[in-house]
């Protein structure tokens, strides 16, 4: 029985009621729709670093499916409601392509610019100063 299935080179994976892609348009990130019985679907977006940390807890033997789950729930403004059974298929979803999930989040942290340094400011040089007998007098409107 197949659990899961790659939908094209960038159309995600899906399992049953269950939907993993990348953000289109060179955007990071990942889109998550999940598709719970007598509930509307749910979308959820995860960034990169999330995704990489719901893998690992995805392969991680000694964790539940419902510790996964729970990881989810917990990214939207409005949590999402328990749901046993896409706990267990998000699981097979993400064992099933952890490989390529992977991939596309090393691809997206690569891309992303480095952190900008600050610029170092340019310190005017010092001019005359206003006390200094041989400084050039200014004109009245200057004077401050």
């Amino acid at each position: 029985m197949l659990r899961s299935r790659a939908d094209g080179p960038d159309g995600g994976w899906s399992s049953i009621a269950i939907h993993m892609a990348p953000a289109e348009g060179g955007k990071e990130g990942f889109y998550l729709t999940l598709i719970p019985d007598n509930r509307p679907p749910a979308k959820v977006f995860l960034s990169p670093r999330q995704a990489q940390q719901l893998l690992d807890l995805a392969q991680d033997g000694a964790q539940p499916d419902h510790a996964i789950w729970d990881y989810v729930a917990k990214i939207p403004l409005e949590p999402l409601l328990p749901s046993r059974t896409l706990a267990t298929r998000l699981r097979w979803l993400l064992a099933d392509f952890s490989t390529a999930i992977r991939e596309q989040v090393r691809l997206q942290l690569e891309r992303r610019p480095p952190p900008q340094t600050p610029t170092e400011e340019i310190e005017p040089e010092p001019g005359p100063s206003i006390d200094d007998p041989s400084a050039p007098a200014k004109p009245p409107w200057q004077i401050s």
